[in-house]
């Protein structure tokens, strides 16, 4: 039977949100780095451990580290691009002459991209294609209209990333997380096997080998080299949401057949991710398509399934896992 992991946030982050989700059967709290602050997570290791007494009990810590992301800038206000609006793009901060010019924070942009190339951001909800290519900034035009605000995550699946497997935040977000007892970390935006044996190695340097290693499929590279990556990782997570900005969108339900099989035959864990009740985000209840997703998942054998927006800033985080616990349950009859 699948389990639910919870990524924890403001909206589940007092200790009666917490017995909530304990007693719908989530056992494992994800918290991840890329918005969480260390005063927060030490407030909520001190909820968690007060709720664990309690309940005489225990939650499991998933701490999803930042990785080697690219990014855009901060901005002082959302930009607008309207569609077919053509605008600069530049790495060096100090170029940056009018709101709409943006920032990348990848500094071998330039030398790598191509005229024609696409730029996908906020994980290709905003596409840019390159129209023109000069020594201090490229040019590119909006594919559709979209407002940018600060930090947004950019994609470059045409191109094989030149940036460490984990940063000097990352080092320190894990020893952070050592000192608090962490179960499980998972290094976002990794390019290769190899990068996990350096998170690897990592943990044995810092006594914490029994801290397990979850490989996030989220790219190209990655489905490539997916065996290794299953041989090099503990366990392994369908990341849909960046994933489908990598690869054409249509295909990713077969990618996750693929992935969800090729794991549970090298008899490790897999967690489905990503957008599986996000309307109720907003609403009391998932749609029909929605339901049918997570149903699905259950039936490919998924250990896990794990709820992001939905549980951390969503409106109703409580009965969305009450309606994917009883998803859940109505899949295992047909097991």
């Amino acid at each position: 039977m699948a389990w639910i992991i919870a990524t924890i946030w403001p909206a589940t982050d007092t200790k009666e949100k917490l017995i909530a989700l304990h007693k719908n059967w989530v056992r494992i709290l994800r918290l991840n780095c890329s918005h969480a602050t260390y005063e927060w997570m030490e407030k909520l290791f001190s909820t968690a451990r007060k709720v664990e007494k309690e309940l005489s009990n225990t939650f499991a810590f998933f701490l999803d580290i930042k990785g080697p992301g690219i990014r855009t800038g901060d901005l002082e206000k959302p930009v607008t691009y309207e569609k077919d609006e053509k605008f600069k793009i530049v790495v060096d901060q100090k170029l940056v002459d009018n709101p709409k010019t943006m920032f990348v924070d990848y500094p071998y942009l330039l030398k790598d991209i191509y005229v024609g190339a696409i730029i996908r951001v906020d994980s290709g909800v905003f596409s840019i294609k390159v129209v023109e290519k000069n020594k201090d900034h490229i040019v590119g035009q909006a594919m559709n209209k979209f407002t940018v605000i600060s930090k947004r995550h950019i994609n470059l699946p045409w191109l094989k990333i030149k940036l460490p497997g984990i940063t000097e935040k990352d080092k320190e977000d894990i020893l952070f997380g050592i000192k608090h007892n962490i179960s499980y970390v998972s290094l976002s935006f990794a390019r290769s096997a190899k990068d996990l044996a350096e998170l690897r190695e990592f943990l044995y340097k810092n006594q914490s080998a029994h801290v397990k290693i979850i490989a996030k499929i989220e790219s190209q590279e990655w489905l490539d080299n997916l065996s290794e990556i299953i041989r090099a990782a503990d366990a392994v997570m369908v990341a849909r949401w960046d994933l489908w900005a990598e690869v054409p969108i249509e295909t990713i339900p077969s990618h996750q057949l693929n992935i969800v099989g090729k794991v549970k035959r090298k008899w490790k864990k897999v967690i489905v991710a990503t957008q599986m009740l996000e309307t109720m985000m907003d609403n009391c209840i998932p749609t029909r398509a929605e339901v049918t997703d997570v149903f699905y998942a259950v039936l490919q054998w998924a250990d896990y399934l794990m709820l992001s927006g939905e549980t951390s800033a969503g409106k109703y985080p409580i009965e969305t896992v009450e309606v994917m616990n009883r998803i859940i349950a109505e899949g295992k009859k047909f097991i």
